[in-house]
């Protein structure tokens, strides 16, 4: 993670109490998953409610513009919707519904086709109306469209925290790991996984760390368990009632889950102030000073950055010598000189950039090794690059790649390309379970006795959860459930 990153990522997730002086906007919750009927909508709606009944301002955006239906949960039938609202025929003031315990619910656009992917218009619409409303609110959370579209992975990059809903389905996890590949390439995120229609904690976790382990492993990101919701007959039922179950007693073991989860929100709450979401979207969808662009201003802008280096840093999204530029002038310029200007000279534009970039932020911006990955795919185009490479790195840094830079056909050490990753994600961890149920001695060498890791944790992570609440009125019992 570069360091840019790292400040876009501290900046999102610095959300803190709404009510104190600081706060500049409310939480921003993005509820997503990577398949639909996993239950997202469900558990927006009941944690929402859960939140709103401590006393927290709560609004949920149904931001599934092709087919809404968290109106539909609560049992509310608006008249107008987000298409309405698109169109400039009414406020977004105009369209809130009101839910339990003062939750208010954005209505999304149900069946309209235009709608299924937000224009750039319509989300500069969209944000426009919510910007006018966010400081009433101290929780906005976001039910995202199941799936990669655009639409959902610019919800996910507008929140403070991404909220993944998984279930123990295969189709499940691996949706959801394609989903959060997508959504990483635009920015780093803070994400909390919900395990949603498993039998106990135990399942939970088993299915949370096999997700856990492959994004760790091929993604090289982390992402945290916020909890889980077991299967409940009560919850389909309360689908079909309209009736959710978070308007249970909170004693009800169908609304527990949920208290569980506003819990662990609860717990995990910075005490700084909060960036606004209109803000992320301002940013994105500055206006843009030049209409056209031609080929001489696409390399002048490249240059410029190369041959100034008094210049602000690009990551500002604006130089000193013009204040108004947005970063996307210089994506467009960008592409405007990749098809117009001479390969040579872009690409020594190019090198100088990210001269200037390594030198300000301390590390390149390119994955390297990403770039290595690719040189191997193609090693007889990369045989001077190859051989560079073989001479700087250690003996066994690139085995199996001969001096020539082609690879031998006895024993190579296989580098899968990207087409083949994104056919064939992880496998998590079922087959080697598979395994083990055929060879029940070595599934019973494997797990012995010993600590529950998958249940509580880390060891040391629960030691210290328990001597913060060293002295505290609390049943240990209850607490241990709550794990």
């Amino acid at each position: 993670m570069n360091a840019m990153q790292e400040a876009a990522m501290s900046d999102r997730s610095s959300w803190g109490n709404p009510h104190s002086p600081g706060v500049t906007g409310p939480r921003v919750l993005a509820v997503a998953s990577g398949k639909g009927g996993v239950g997202k909508s469900s558990v927006a709606v009941n944690l929402g409610i859960t939140l709103a009944r401590r006393g927290r301002r709560v609004c949920i955006l149904d931001g599934d513009t092709g087919l809404a239906n968290v109106n539909i949960l609560l049992g509310l039938r608006p008249q107008r919707g987000l298409a309405e609202v698109l169109a400039g025929e009414c406020g977004i003031e105009d369209i809130l519904l009101e839910g339990p315990h003062g939750l208010k619910i954005i209505p999304g656009a149900s069946g309209i086709r235009e709608c299924a992917e937000l224009s750039s218009a319509h989300q500069k619409r969209l944000v426009a109306e919510l910007a006018r409303i966010e400081q009433d609110f101290d929780d906005l959370l976001l039910d995202t469209a199941a799936g990669i579209g655009d639409t959902t992975l610019d919800f996910m990059a507008a929140g403070h925290q991404v909220l993944l809903v998984l279930t123990p389905e295969p189709t499940s996890l691996t949706d959801a790991f394609s989903l959060l590949k997508l959504a990483l390439r635009r920015q780093m995120l803070k994400v909390r996984v919900i395990v949603n229609m498993v039998a106990d904690v135990a399942e939970a976790r088993s299915v949370f760390q096999r997700f856990a382990n492959a994004v760790e492993k091929y993604l090289h990101t982390q992402v945290d368990f916020l909890g889980f919701i077991q299967r409940d007959e009560s919850l389909r039922s309360a689908v079909t009632l309209q009736h959710p179950v978070a308007l249970f007693p909170e004693s009800d073991p169908s609304a527990r889950p949920f208290h569980r989860l506003a819990n662990a929100l609860e717990e995990d709450v910075p005490q700084e102030s909060s960036a606004s979401f209109s803000r992320f979207w301002r940013v994105r969808f500055e206006p843009d000073p030049v209409a056209d662009c031609d080929p001489g201003l696409a390399q002048e802008a490249v240059a410029t950055a190369v041959e100034n280096p008094e210049t602000e840093p690009l990551s500002s999204g604006a130089t000193s010598a013009d204040p108004e530029c947005p970063l996307d002038r210089l994506h467009r310029a960008f592409e405007t000189a990749l098809e117009k200007a001479e390969p040579a000279d872009l690409a020594a534009s190019l090198n100088g950039l990210h001269d200037r970039y390594w030198t300000q932020v301390g590390q390149p911006a390119i994955d390297v090794p990403g770039v290595v990955t690719g040189l191997l795919a193609r090693p007889e185009l990369h045989a001077e690059t190859l051989r560079a490479l073989r001479e700087a790195l250690p003996e066994d840094g690139l085995r199996g790649v001969k001096q020539d830079g082609h690879r031998p056909q006895a024993n190579p050490v296989p580098v899968p390309s990207v087409q083949e990753t994104v056919k064939r994600p992880p496998d998590f961890g079922w087959r080697a379970e598979a395994e083990g149920r055929d060879d029940p001695q070595r599934a019973s060498a494997r797990r012995g006795p010993g600590f529950d890791c998958e249940r509580f944790g880390s060891q040391e992570a629960l030691a210290e959860r328990l001597r913060r609440l060293a002295g505290a009125d609390i049943n240990l019992a209850e607490f241990l459930r709550r794990l």
